[in-house]
């Protein structure tokens, strides 16, 4: 068929059932496109309009009366309306929009009523109301009056009528008597061919194109996600938590990561005897094959001392370990303490001390081999086995060992070190529990004083003179076992306890073996593992985060196909619909990422309590809010980019990936 219509005037098509008219209506609409031929508009082919364009001439010159009306059922009579103008690019649109509808007599009482619970007049009147909102120059209706009532379709038509006298309206009808009367040309079609064309007219005009220019106007667009997040709140919520959840575990992970070195560091030093330490040397020797062996050595005192660094912040101190070790008896009211270590630190004098771990009695300690401090683990144990707290209780420390000399003609000389005494235990301090042991803490230097006095009898009597057991020891052949390989060294200021984490304050040919630094690698080694498996876990999570939200995204999408291509028939681009489920998606993301913060916080304040509860590990996670790597709020920033991104990305490419149908075919989707 060849067909030209003019810039106005009422065209009336009709026909039999099945004779093409609405093929012909959605043909001009261009929601359908001829399988040959082509349609022109101002003598340009709709085909040569590029996309925005042809998105500028739906919600510019086109207005749609569809014979099922195709409303937005979540919308109102008024918000369905009212969309159609801000598709268009009108910003208030309001006065407008009350106008459109009661011009069609739609009351104002059943503005605000959901499109759902219209009648089907009411419907029609609503959908015409749409179709006249934007003074489109293009009118097409499809059956326009065949949901009203006898008065009601006059009412219409002579609405059509009024408006065609400037604009071009388009109708198909069954309604003869009416169209009869109203319409200034009847196109009647049978099998797809014009069998009749009268033409009561003479306007062949061109109609006037306005569409090069659309106002950009999105706030429908935020109307309508909001709603759509209203509509499926349950599932929304779901991924809502979904998200949070994964947004809590990366604030956690990133917390621990970024402060466990810091908090380990500060838990090590949560021990009485931090700082105290053995320095020896390897010594390699072979026999003259292959292979060599090496043993530890104790070092030159010498050399020790001319280390400026070891010398300048610790005390050199030999190591009487061979003859008074840690796991010695432990008695109370002669009975045995079992597991409590003899642990050794310089002084209890301030400065040698952290005297903030010290929960008893701090102010009356005496450095002396008179007193004691126990930790917390040791308090429990000793409690346990006397059945009372031991605080400012008497143990018996009792330790019995004998020691050879060889003199120059083989003759051995034998002498017995006893150590026996009535100690008190006068505080207690709060240590780190991990890996705890049970110690009780005597001061070194009132040890030493100790050994300076106490005399080898027999060997002293060998030699002539006095010998006490500090001789022996530090005249010990520095591979002999009385030397203890090593020396002790004791940090002379608490203050200096970072230096100890410093790779070389210690450095070859030295080795240095602290007990608080052993802790402190087997605590970071395994946190290490339990970094990985985390980093493992949140993987997992987001990944999981990101399918539901993809999951949630393709089904609304795929849910409100009819609404999209409802939309595209007003004028809405495919970026304006896309948007709409972007937005929708971000609320979920927006959301969760409020909602994530609080949660990490609270959740960070419970698990920071349960692990010092247990270990006395403080402040292991500590989320950097505030400031990373060193630059301030660079954190909730970067988590802000990469919720958009992974919204945009689990939103967009299911969308772009869905093969919906064409908007024809959607909208006869009913």
């Amino acid at each position: 068929m060849n067909l030209t219509f003019g810039s106005s005037g009422l065209v009336a098509i009709v026909g039999k059932s099945g004779s093409g008219k609405s093929t012909l209506l959605n043909l001009l609409a261009m929601i359908d496109t001829p399988s040959s031929g082509e349609i022109y508009l101002n003598g340009i082919p709709y085909s040569k309009y590029d996309k925005k364009h042809r998105t500028n001439f739906y919600s510019n010159e086109i207005g749609i009366v569809f014979q099922s009306y195709n409303l937005l059922d979540d919308l109102t009579a008024f918000e369905n309306v009212e969309i159609a103008s801000q598709i268009s690019g009108k910003r208030r649109c309001k006065k407008q929009t009350k106008e459109a509808l009661e011009i069609v007599g739609i009351k104002e009482e059943l503005f605000n009523l959901k499109a759902s619970r219209l009648s089907g007049g009411e419907k029609q009147k609503v959908s015409i109301a749409r179709a006249l909102i934007n003074s489109p120059n293009i009118v097409l209706c499809d059956e326009p009056t065949g949901a009203l009532d006898s008065d009601n379709s006059i009412k219409v038509m002579e609405i059509l009528k009024d408006i065609s006298k400037t604009k071009l309206v388009v109708i198909v009808s069954h309604n003869l008597p009416l169209v009869n009367k109203y319409a200034d040309r009847i196109i009647e079609l049978s099998d797809g061919k014009i069998i009749r064309d009268e033409n009561n007219t003479k306007d062949n005009g061109l109609v006037n194109d306005k569409t090069n220019k659309k106002k950009n106007n999105s706030s429908w667009v935020s109307k309508l996600a909001l709603k759509n997040y209203k509509k499926r709140i349950k599932r929304n919520l779901i991924s809502s938590l979904a998200f949070t959840i994964s947004l809590a575990m990366l604030y956690l992970v990133v917390g621990f990561i970024s402060n466990k070195d810091e908090a380990v560091k500060n838990a090590c030093y949560r021990q009485l005897n931090f700082g105290v330490g053995e320095v020896s040397i390897e010594v390699a020797s072979n026999d003259g094959g292959t292979l060599s062996i090496v043993k530890q050595n104790r070092p030159p005192l010498e050399t020790l001392m001319d280390d400026p660094k070891i010398s300048k912040i610790f005390n050199i101190c030999p190591n009487f370990s061979a003859i008074l070790p840690q796991n010695i008896g432990i008695l109370y009211d002669d009975e045995p303490l079992d597991d409590l270590l003899f642990t050794p630190i310089y002084s209890f004098n301030s400065g040698y001390i952290d005297r903030s771990l010290l929960l008893e009695d701090k102010d009356y300690l005496r450095d002396d081999l008179d007193t004691l401090i126990i930790n917390e683990y040791a308090r429990t144990m000793i409690g346990k086995a006397i059945k009372k707290d031991p605080l400012n209780e008497y143990v018996k420390v009792k330790h019995e060992i004998q020691t050879t000399y060889i003199n120059e003609i083989g003759e051995y000389i034998i002498d017995s070190f006893i150590f026996e005494r009535s100690m008190k235990i006068v505080a207690v301090c709060n240590e780190i529990n991990y890996l705890p042991n049970a110690k009780l803490y005597y001061s070194y230097s009132a040890l030493i004083e100790y050994m300076q006095d106490y005399i080898l009898n027999n060997l002293s009597t060998y030699n002539g003179y006095d010998i006490t057991w500090y001789d022996r020891v530090m005249n010990a052949d520095d591979y002999s076992y009385l030397s203890g390989y090593s020396y002790l060294l004791f940090l002379k200021d608490i203050n200096l306890k970072s230096k100890l984490f410093k790779s070389d304050i210690i450095s070859s040919p030295f080795s240095y073996n602290s007990q608080s630094l052993l802790l402190s690698n087997s605590l970071l080694s395994f946190l290490q593992v339990a970094e990985y498996g985390l980093i493992l876990f949140l993987a997992i999570t987001f990944l999981g985060t990101i399918i539901i939200l993809s999951i949630v995204s393709f089904t609304a999408f795929s849910e409100d196909h009819k609404t999209s291509a409802v939309l595209s028939s007003l004028g809405a681009s495919d970026g304006e619909i896309r948007d709409i489920y972007l937005q929708e998606s971000l609320l979920i993301g927006l959301s969760s990422y409020v909602v994530s913060i609080g949660a990490s916080i609270g959740l960070s304040i419970l698990i920071n309590s349960i692990i010092s509860s247990f270990i006395n590990l403080y402040d292991l996670i500590k989320i950097p809010f505030f400031s990373f790597l060193g630059v301030k709020l660079l954190f909730p920033i970067l988590v802000l980019i990469s919720i958009l991104v992974i919204v945009a990305l689990s939103t967009l490419l299911p969308i772009y990936f869905s093969k919906a149908k064409t908007i024809k075919g959607e909208l006869q989707n009913v």
